[in-house]
């Protein structure tokens, strides 16, 4: 797994929050940060002959950027998960699904062989957000590309300084890089930002009268750090895609590829929250909650369980009561690997 990634020199000095050499203190930093993400879903039918699968592919990237609009920090990551089907309309063991990341894999992931460069996924990734420091996103979402023709690596990089170690296509990260700053907002105090995911796999078999599914849930949490670990800036987001599959192991319906944010009134909870507040606005409260303070004490948060099973981390706290009930286990362990993640 990619743990905390020193910043350039110019982004460390960019960043720093005290002058050295007995100068006189500085204003606090203030930055542009931002979250973006991509979504794709696929399934490959199942056959008499061979068992299909489910998957869905989620870009996750946070960004920081300087009062010109260029990159000083930006961490990208992927959650791609699979689960099998079968021609029964059963699915694979989701308890055995491998949760990690592309970026968690390292060597696992296996690109070195078919890279061209030798350079495993991380490492591409890594090269490539290095590469994206200094320049506004205009200039990187216009960075030239080829199509390969094989109907994947639609965009792969073809400037000079990016052949030797830029190989996959990007794509998907562009598009979250320009959603980032779009979403972007002006932050006082910013030191570093991270990154931090949660991810679950479920899949319900078909019967007869209903179809099955396969369930991803990757539960993205970006934010921003001061100097003395406070939380500055904290973006919460659940891409929850469901593909659903008969009773033959073929492919039924289409995928809402939105976040639960994304969805705003569509996502339906209002009724059910007991507090007649929807998803999108119970996670902005909760971000809202957290700055000022920092992930330790975010992290050990007084919690209960509903005993329903499924909300067995809610809230307790008082400031909370009234604005958050959804249960935020899974969002607090990606905002523990975000802080783990800044850079």
């Amino acid at each position: 797994m990619k743990k905390v990634i020193a910043l350039a020199l110019s982004v460390v000095m960019a960043l720093s929050l005290v002058a050295c050499g007995g100068e006189e203190a500085k204003a606090p930093a203030k930055f542009k940060v931002g979250m973006g993400h991509n979504i794709s879903a696929k399934m490959t039918d199942a056959t008499a002959d061979k068992a299909g699968s489910a998957q869905v592919d989620t870009t996750m990237l946070v960004a920081a950027f300087d009062a010109e609009g260029k990159v000083v920090s930006v961490s990208i990551d992927v959650a791609q998960q699979k689960l099998g089907v079968n021609a029964d309309g059963t699915t694979a063991d989701a308890a055995k699904a491998d949760i990690r990341t592309k970026v968690e894999k390292e060597g696992d992931y296996g690109m070195v062989g078919a890279s061209g460069i030798g350079k495993e996924y991380f490492e591409q990734i890594n090269a490539l957000e290095d590469w994206m420091v200094g320049k506004t996103v205009e200039e990187i979402v216009g960075m030239p590309v080829m199509d390969r023709g094989d109907g994947s690596h639609t965009h792969v990089p073809t400037s000079e300084d990016l052949t030797s170690s830029v190989t996959i296509t990007v794509k998907s990260y562009l598009d979250a890089l320009q959603e980032a700053w779009d979403t972007a907002v002006e932050v006082e105090g910013v030191a570093k930002v991270g990154l931090g995911q949660n991810i679950s796999v479920k899949g319900t078999a078909a019967t007869t009268d209903k179809n099955g599914s396969v369930q991803v849930d990757t539960n993205m949490v970006g934010t921003a750090l001061d100097a003395e670990g406070k939380i500055v800036w904290a973006k919460i987001d659940v891409a929850q895609q469901k593909i659903g599959f008969d009773a033959a192991g073929v492919k039924a319906g289409d995928v809402d590829v939105r976040t639960k944010v994304e969805k705003e009134g569509d996502y339906g909870m209002v009724g059910a929250s007991g507090i007649g507040k929807e998803y999108f606005e119970q996670v902005k409260a909760l971000g809202e909650w957290m700055v000022g303070k920092t992930v330790a004490e975010v992290a050990a948060m007084e919690t209960f369980d509903r005993g329903d099973g499924s909300h067995t981390a809610v809230p307790a706290v008082e400031d909370l009561t009234s604005s958050v009930t959804i249960t935020v286990g899974a969002y607090l362990d990606a905002l523990v690997e975000a802080e783990a993640n800044a850079k």
